[in-house]
């Protein structure tokens, strides 16, 4: 708050000092009035709001006509204006707000880069005004126009023409009783449009940072969301299917993009390639102008006319090289979404479960092979606010016992519970909720259905879930209704009774070769990492990781020990490249200001998420992360899968054990046995490896034992997942 303060001192004082008839005059009344707005939004002081309305319509008045930056003090004029309606309820200021939009889009150039976004405000202004009891009978047609015209603005950043494709459909949806005439475009077709513009709202020019802490990114999960509802709503499950798959893992759909079609695409047409990264950059830059880029810099009256023809140009070039490129051989798909018949490989395992949680209505959609097409099961006990209340309950839990924050040595004391109660309730009996609510809310009804599409089977069937929103921070695999006293003879209904879990970040991530026994017979080659006390991690010592990494030893065949000071990261990536197994003994942790921070801690360093995604193994098969939080993900962009686990899916392993929270340096080394004794029979026996199957044991086990684990000891047995095939 304190440098909102220091800004608006500082305007105020530029203000001061800028004689009248300067230039920048107007420039520094309107940041001023942009720094006082933003100032009401954090405080809700009216004066504010008041203050910068007086100083954007000062700024206005100085600035003669012609200028290029009239249509954009207008829009934040008739902003500041729309909002003080809201407060106050004036009609005059919404009339006023209008008025501005509208001579805010008469003054923009047909091809100027920011006249989807005055289009979208004039729309905007015209939707409130329909909300109130002073609507024009013109108004829904009218903002319906401007949204259209935005939505379809070749020369307008993608972003600008995704919001505006969203509101298109809202008003649509909203106020579908008003239209005399269908639409130009029907809701499902907007919808289209706005999936459609997806790929190009997170740019590929920007670093792989960059890129999850874009704008772009927060809003596309909000988009697909609604466009999925939309669609499930008349019927439409394959299109939702594919839309919610278009939605996930943007930036890691992009990074794999790039190793495949564009790396080919340099290959066999060099010139191509490298005219479409130069077009792409340049319609970037040409796009990028923003209210937040000072009018100080004294552009020249006449820069409509030096950046209008540039960025019409460069869109009108990466659209005709898109389509170009779309029309070689090999390329007919190029940056396009797949399509409901290319996913459907991705339920060759077993059902896969899409659920898309929205607040209108909560929804599975599931892949089953041996139906051939998609289930819809209504989930009608979830709701949104439900679903964000489990998630709450069980990270207030996790945070207060440390296990968000903790490593593994931290957990080796059976007894420690140096973490504060969140409420009345132990821990045992909050995840006996948490996981009834799941059961009862989200997995009985569908496993009730999916039950019924596979063929009776002495083995489990292997189910994978694909969740969206809150519920990918939840253990979906461990739902049921656990009996309080193991003793009882009440007996639990589980998941884990059911089926065997997995999970997946993208329907794609399945549609990789599954894990075979090498074709000459020989075992997998197992790079075995282990860190008992790494220089980074001194005071975390986790002694535990040196017996793991001797259980994991006498169980696989060939393997290569990279034990403490071996296990450097140049080290442990070079082995990587050469063996189809790695098993990651150390500390690990998820990064909540900087996912692509979170990271193993080797010997010498931290192996992050970010240096990971540089890589691309091609022999990889299985990774087995014994780390913490290497399935946590970033809690603001629940659907990109910003975690190790995820990572190492995409850098080539096919199959990935992980953990949800921090796990017991105690408790690991024994679900390893487990775990990899199943796996050794599995390589014995030949054919497909299924590491699901081997880690659902394991966790069994777990549960069964009388120590540490313990089938209400939820905290512990619990956290481990696996991903993949």
């Amino acid at each position: 708050v304190k440098d909102l303060e220091d800004a608006i001192t500082h305007q105020f004082r530029a203000v001061e000092l800028t004689p009248a008839g300067h230039t920048d005059k107007p420039a520094r009344l309107n940041n001023l009035g942009t720094k006082l707005h933003t100032r009401f939004e954090q405080s809700g002081n009216q004066d504010d709001l008041d203050q910068a309305i007086t100083h954007y319509t000062t700024a206005l008045t100085l600035t003669p006509e012609g200028h290029h930056e009239k249509p954009s003090q207008l829009r934040s004029l008739s902003h500041s204006l729309e909002e003080r309606f809201k407060q106050v309820g004036n009609v005059l200021d919404l009339e006023e707000a209008i008025k501005c939009n509208t001579r805010s889009v008469e003054l923009t150039p047909e091809n100027h880069a920011q006249r989807a976004q005055n289009l979208r405000s004039l729309g905007v202004t015209l939707v409130t005004r329909l909300r109130s009891p002073h609507a024009y009978t013109d108004d829904a047609p009218r903002a319906m126009k401007a949204f259209l015209e935005a939505m379809q603005h070749p020369t307008s950043h993608p972003l600008e023409r995704l919001h505006a494709s969203e509101l298109y459909a809202v008003t649509l949806t909203e106020f579908s009783h008003l239209f005399t005439a269908p639409p130009r475009l029907s809701l499902l077709e907007a919808w289209k449009h706005a999936i459609s513009l997806i790929p190009r709202c997170i740019w590929l020019g920007n670093n792989v940072r960059g890129r999850y802490t874009s704008d772009g990114l927060s809003v596309v999960g909000a988009v697909v969301n609604n466009a999925a509802t939309a669609a499930i709503a008349t019927g439409e499950y394959g299109l939702a299917l594919e839309w919610l798959e278009t939605g996930r893992a943007v930036v890691w759909s992009q990074v794999l993009q790039l190793r495949t079609p564009l790396d080919d695409l340099q290959r066999l047409h060099p010139q191509l390639a490298d005219h479409l990264r130069h077009v792409s950059h340049a319609l970037e830059l040409t796009a990028s102008g923003s209210p937040s880029m000072s009018m100080e810099a004294q552009l020249p009256s006449s820069s409509h006319d030096i950046q209008s023809p540039s960025s019409h140009v460069y869109a009108l070039e990466y659209d005709k090289l898109i389509s170009t490129i779309r029309e070689l051989e090999g390329f007919e798909d190029f940056m396009q979404p797949k399509t409901l018949a290319q996913l459907a490989g991705a339920c060759a395992s077993g059902p896969v479960v899409v659920i898309n949680v929205h607040e209108s209505r909560c929804d599975a959609l599931v892949l089953c092979r041996a139906v051939g097409d998609v289930i819809h099961i209504p989930l009608p006990e979830l709701s949104l606010i439900r679903a964000m209340g489990i998630q709450k309950y069980l990270w207030d839990l996790l945070r207060a016992k440390r296990f968000l924050n903790r490593c593994r040595s931290d957990l080796q004391d059976e007894g420690d519970e140096r973490g504060g109660r969140v409420t009345a309730m132990d821990p045992p009996d909050m995840m006996r909720k948490i996981l009834a609510d799941l059961w009862n809310w989200v997995v009985k009804p569908i496993m009730d259905i999916v039950c019924t599409l596979e063929t009776p089977s002495a083995t489990l069937p292997h189910v994978t879930w694909c969740p969206t929103g809150p519920l990918v921070f939840l253990p979906l695999h461990a739902a049921g209704i656990y009996p309080k006293n193991e003793r009882t003879s009440t007996p639990s209904q589980t998941i884990m009774d059911l089926a065997v879990s997995s999970y997946t970040p993208t329907l794609e991530a399945l549609l990789k070769p599954r894990a075979q026994v090498t074709p000459d017979g020989q075992d997998p080659r197992v790079l075995i990492v282990s860190q008992p006390a790494s220089p980074l991690a001194i005071n975390n010592p986790i002694p535990g990781t040196t017996t793991e990494a001797a259980i994991v030893m006498s169980l696989v065949g060939e393997s290569k020990p990279l034990d403490d000071a071996d296990g450097t990261i140049q080290a442990v990536l070079e082995g990587m490249a050469t063996h189809e197994w790695v098993h990651l003994a150390c500390h690990g942790a998820q990064n909540h200001a900087d996912s692509t921070n979170s990271a193993f801690i080797l010997h010498d360093g931290r192996l992050t998420l970010s240096e990971l995604m540089s890589h691309h193994l091609l022999n990889a098969d299985l990774a087995v992360l014994s780390a913490c939080q290497t399935a946590t993900g970033d809690e603001k962009l629940p659907e990109e899968a910003v975690h190790l686990a995820a990572g190492m899916l995409n850098i080539g392993y096919k199959s990935v054990v992980g953990t949800m929270w921090s796990i017991s340096d105690y408790v690991a080394p024994e679900v390893m046995r487990v775990f990899y004794t199943v796996m050794a029979e599995q390589v014995k026996a030949g054919g497909e490896l299924q590491p699901a199957y081997a880690l659902h044991e394991a966790t069994k086990a777990l549960r069964r034992s009388s120590g540490r684990g313990g089938m209400n000891d939820f905290l512990r047995w619990v956290p481990f997942v696996h991903f993949g095939l």
